[in-house]
């Protein structure tokens, strides 16, 4: 079995220590794969013992075994998916989503819109629909930062949420056309109430664009030339995702994060100890 497979697959089993080992194992096998013992220890704060009992339940005679299964591993190639297959479809779309929205997105934009986030009250995130459900995960995310999020994915609840806003508050819209009505109006109420509204959309000349203080542009899934497979919310994912990388940059939020992280796993995994 693929030795990073094996992990995932014994993470559950493994104790709070051996779950750290694990943990940064998945997250950075090519770093892992470089580090001696004693540096991985120290890394993720756990004996040389523990990772010596780690490596033995991946099946390992030690950790310079388990590295040669780790790096074996890494120099495979991946198979190249058929030509004209399901799986090439989706490949294509989800890389054409990613070139263009790459294109499009203003790194300057994106790092002030980091700062408004970081410095903010509280963020509202807005978002109904499809966009509902990204607002929701984009929520979970920050609050384990330790910011103060509110995921609004109901037209009614963002009316009233808008009308007490305050002006240290950030509302971030997401909507991959820009022109739903009640987030567009609930943005500019928000907005009249002195907070600053972040809009995340895939067209350049809507309602959402226009208003925003802070327009982010990504593509729009639906201009990707595939009748079968749409997935409107990848581009907004991934823009998302940068800039959750890049608040994850200050220390205290990363810091906050891991230790939200590490009481999660130790929850869910505490019957293992």
């Amino acid at each position: 079995m693929n030795i990073l497979k094996l992990v995932e697959e014994q993470l559950p089993m493994l104790s709070r220590q051996e779950r750290k080992v694990a943990i940064q194992v998945i997250q950075n096998p090519s770093d892992v794969q470089k580090m001696s013992i004693t540096t991985l220890a120290s890394k993720v704060g756990v004996s040389n013992a523990t990772i010596t009992r780690f490596v033995k339940k991946m099946n390992c005679h030690d950790f310079y075994d388990f590295k040669l299964q780790l790096a074996s591993e890494r120099q495979k190639e991946s198979k190249p998916s058929t030509k004209n297959s399901i799986a090439d479809e989706v490949y294509s779309f989800y890389r054409n989503v990613l070139s263009d929205t790459w294109e499009r997105l203003d790194t300057d934009q994106l790092k002030k819109v980091v700062d408004l986030i970081s410095n903010c009250h509280r963020i509202y995130i807005f978002g109904i629909g499809s966009s509902g459900y990204t607002a929701q995960e984009m929520t979970q995310r920050l609050i384990r930062m330790g910011i103060a999020a509110f995921s609004m994915t109901e037209s009614h609840i963002m009316y009233i949420t808008s009308g007490i806003i305050g002006k240290d508050d950030v509302v971030l819209a997401l909507s991959s056309s820009g022109s739903t009505t009640d987030l567009n109006k609930a943005a500019v109420i928000a907005q009249k109430n002195g907070a600053k509204v972040v809009g995340i959309t895939g067209f350049e000349k809507s309602k959402l664009y226009e208003l925003s203080d802070y327009p982010i542009l990504v593509k729009n899934s639906n201009f990707v030339d595939n009748t079968r497979f749409i997935n409107s919310q990848f581009a907004i994912t991934y823009a998302l995702d940068i800039i959750t990388t890049m608040l994850l940059e200050n220390e205290t939020f990363s810091k906050r994060l891991s230790h939200t992280v590490e009481l999660v796993m130790e929850n869910k995994f505490h019957s293992n100890n």
